[in-house]
Order: structure tokens, then sequence, then C-alpha cells
């Protein structure tokens, strides 16, 4: 790309995105409201618990900034709006609502738990033939719609009540929350878990062998924790496969 056609696409981008009231022809108007409520729209799409606990206008003006701060970078508006959770952090009048931006980091996991990639179900005859002294090396693999948060906050609680059949008032109004964002029937779920279960499902998320996972666990979680949850994981595709060294496959 030459560098007057690379000049020229960043006038016109800035352009775009100028802030109301700067002087630009009619076309160009137009053309920047649509972007402008395009992206205002996925953002709206993407957020609506972060919207719903700020208010429209509130939503409409942080969204307006956040455009002019952050231009898509993607032809895939389900891409666009990755970072508000870190705009929000030091955004001025959403310095009152400290859960805000983990409410935000909730939703984006939701997001792209509902765009993810499917898997196959898991290889439980696979498993069963690994041998035994072998086991502590399997690597387990979570699904690709799964993610993990955890905040001080009461997040799960405040994103529950804040579903269309609720009315906006959380059940907990104190954290932490350790949470696991998955997808079933097509729908995405989030649930609120032990805080071990959820460091086993971090180590396994991080690369860990299953022996290095458990080993994470205090000794008085690891038999609680493998016995009550391992299976159930598995079964709601949490889990969705495994892998082992070359040497032991």
């Amino acid at each position: 790309m030459s560098a007057c056609l690379r000049a020229t696409q960043l006038e016109l981008l800035e352009a775009i995105l100028a802030a109301p009231g700067v002087v630009s022809s009619a076309g160009l108007e137009v053309y920047r409201r649509n972007v402008g409520a395009s992206l205002a729209s996925a953002l709206a799409a993407a957020y609506p618990v972060v919207r719903r606990l700020v208010g429209e206008s509130f939503f409409e003006e942080a969204a307006a900034r956040y455009a002019r701060a952050n231009p898509s970078a993607s032809g895939d508006l389900h891409d666009y709006g990755e970072s508000l959770a870190a705009f929000l952090e030091v955004y001025e009048p959403a310095r009152g609502l400290a859960c805000l931006p983990d409410v935000a980091r909730l939703e984006w996991a939701c997001h792209q738990s509902h765009h993810a990639a499917d898997a196959g179900p898991f290889d439980a005859a696979a498993l069963r033939d690994v041998a035994a002294d072998a086991l502590g090396e399997v690597r387990f693999t979570l699904h690709p719609a799964t993610h993990l948060m955890r905040s001080f906050h009461p997040i799960a609680a405040i994103w529950e009540a804040n579903q269309p059949h609720r009315d906006g008032t959380p059940e907990r109004l104190e954290g932490p929350d350790h949470v696991v964002v998955r997808r079933a029937d097509g729908r995405v779920r989030v649930e609120r878990v032990d805080p071990a279960e959820w460091t086993l499902l971090a180590a396994f998320a991080a690369g860990a062998s299953f022996e290095a996972a458990s080993a994470a666990l205090a000794p008085g979680d690891a038999e609680r924790v493998l016995a009550a949850s391992l299976a159930r994981l598995v079964r709601d595709a949490v889990i969705c496969g495994f892998t082992l060294p070359a040497g032991n496959a």
C-alpha cells in the first residue's frame, strides 16, 4: 500500500468517526451517520446488560466515544467491541460503577461463546484406552464456546438479573464470582462454579496436564472436585476432548 493511499484512508476514517458538529460534505455526513449507527447497534447487541445498567442515553454516548477511540478493524461487526471493558475502566462517567468493566467482560465472553465453532462429542472410548501410567499426561481440551471469568463483583448475579425476563434486581450483592460461560442446545449459559473447579478448568485452558492441574488444587479440594466435577464437565461439553504428548499417544 502506498503512503499516499494510506494517508487518504486515514483521513477518510477520521472524517467518518469525527465528533458530531465537525464540518463534512453532505454525502460523507450521511455515510458517517450510517457507520455510527451500525457500530452502536453492534455494541448494543453484544452488551445488552451493560446497556440496561447505564441506560440508553449513557450507552449511546459511550458507544460514540468508544467508536472514535477504537475504530472497527474487521469487516465483520461480530468482531467489534472486544475492548469495551478496557474503555469503560478509564471512561470517567462510568467511574461510579465499579462492576461495569467486569460485566462487560462477561458479556463479551457470552458473545464469543454464541459465535464460537462447535466441537464433536468427547471420545470416552479413546480415554479408556490410555495406559494407566500415562493418564497424568492427558491434556483436556475446553470446548471453543467455553470461557472462564472471575471477578470481585457478583457478575453472574448481575447478568442473570438483567435478562429480559428479570427486573434487574440481583439475588446477590457481593462477590467474588467464578464463572463458566458455555453453550448448550444453542443457548449461552452463565454458571457460577466452585472456585476450585474454576481453578482446575483454568489450568486445563492453559495447557496443563491432568497431573499438574490436579496438583494446583488444595489437598482438600482435589479429591472432591475431581470426583464430583470431571464427569459432569465432560457431560456438559465444557471439556470436549483431550490430547497426549507424542510419546504417549
